[in-house]
């Protein structure tokens, strides 16, 4: 699974976890000091690799939130990054 294996698949994973907490991925970029189209890539190419929408994009007047499965990969996430801080 490329996603989560292949080339920057950590700071992608780290972009979607810091991205889903703010109500538009513009938002997001601007203050993750990246352009709006990379970190739109990075979201997409996990998408892509996962077969699985992750977010709900923003609307006018709605922000964008996650998806089911967008829960499911930010609770995984949130428990390997557990694994990793816990090993000596």
């Amino acid at each position: 699974m490329g996603a989560l294996t292949g080339p920057y698949a950590r700071q992608r994973l780290a972009r979607f976890l810091a991205a889903q907490s703010y109500p538009t991925l513009t938002e997001a970029a601007q203050d993750l000091g990246i352009h709006q189209s990379v970190l739109l890539i990075h979201i997409n190419r996990l998408e892509r690799d996962l077969g699985k929408a992750l977010l709900e994009r923003a609307k006018r007047g709605r922000a964008m939130k996650l998806t089911p499965f967008g829960e499911k990969v930010i609770a995984a996430i949130s428990t390997m990054q557990g694994q990793i801080a816990s090993q000596p």
